[in-house]
């Protein structure tokens, strides 16, 4: 067997692989889309529920009637939408004020900072419910919107600060030379040189919450819920057995705002990643 040979067994090997890949990963999502559109999906194979046997719409039905699930897409685009508004405001300006400080005091607070994001969500569940009840906030959609902030903020802060670090001194220094004021020189030129990184964090934001559960089960009332806790009434009880055919229909309604904005949003994302990969 000659090098050429070797190569194209190679790369059909590697081809081989990712096909596997493709189709493991892929699975799940679509098992879930064929149990939503069958009458029964419990205790059928997969490949029982992909033929189709038993079509149905009635659990998309179910999942829009029974599963209030406007009522739920509201609060989730709310605090969503929200979060992002929020955090970008509030962690550009933060970020970018860190990285006009000293290397090894802004290493020092960058990474006090990401400290809160070390915590598991579940340690801070229950402290963040006390701390809602005595200002009143429990169960309201301002304390979800708050105890999402608190996860996302060191996140976004971290993540900006190293898209500041690849804006060009020597493009600043330029713009200070030429009168440049501290806010002009925000606004004007470092900011638009971030952008793609901003860009790519209200995306990742956004998807944070939609997809946030922990902190929604535990502080969020019953007119503060989103979808992620909305599923769980079809998840039955000691009478009551779960409707699987239910739950995928919820579920894949859940999932399909996201793999849209996901898909439409992403070049930003991955030239925001890249832009924040390489030293400016």
């Amino acid at each position: 067997m000659n090098d050429r040979q070797k190569a194209n067994l190679l790369l059909g090997g590697q081809y081989a692989g990712l096909t596997l890949w493709l189709i493991i990963s892929l699975m799940p999502p679509v098992v879930l889309l064929a149990a939503a559109f069958n009458e029964t999906a419990m205790f059928r194979s997969p490949l029982a529920l992909l033929t189709m046997s038993e079509f149905t719409l009635e659990n998309f039905t179910t999942a829009f009637s029974a599963g209030d699930f406007w009522f739920f897409f509201r609060n989730s685009l709310i605090i969503s939408v929200a979060a992002v508004i929020i955090s970008v405001v509030v962690c550009v300006p933060m970020a970018y004020g860190l990285n006009k400080l000293r290397p090894r005091v802004r290493g020092a607070l960058s990474f006090a900072v990401l400290a809160m994001r070390f915590l598991p969500h579940v340690v801070l569940a229950l402290p963040l419910f006390l701390i809602f009840v005595d200002l009143g906030l429990s169960g309201s959609r301002t304390g979800l919107l708050l105890a999402h902030l608190a996860i996302h903020i060191p996140f976004a802060v971290w993540m900006m600060v190293g898209f500041f670090e690849n804006v060009p001194k020597e493009m600043e220094e330029a713009a200070i030379v030429d009168g440049c004021g501290p806010w002009k020189l925000f606004w004007s030129i470092s900011l638009p040189v971030v952008r793609p990184g901003l860009n790519a964090l209200a995306i990742l934001v956004f998807i944070m919450s939609w997809n946030e559960y922990l902190f929604a089960l535990f502080l969020a009332g019953s007119d503060a819920q989103p979808l992620t806790v909305g599923i769980t009434r079809f998840m039955g009880g000691v009478e009551a057995g779960a409707q699987y055919g239910v739950i995928a229909a919820y579920a894949s309604l859940i999932v399909l705002p996201v793999i849209i904005f996901a898909l439409l949003a992403n070049r930003y994302i991955v030239s925001g990643m890249t832009a924040g990969a390489v030293k400016g």
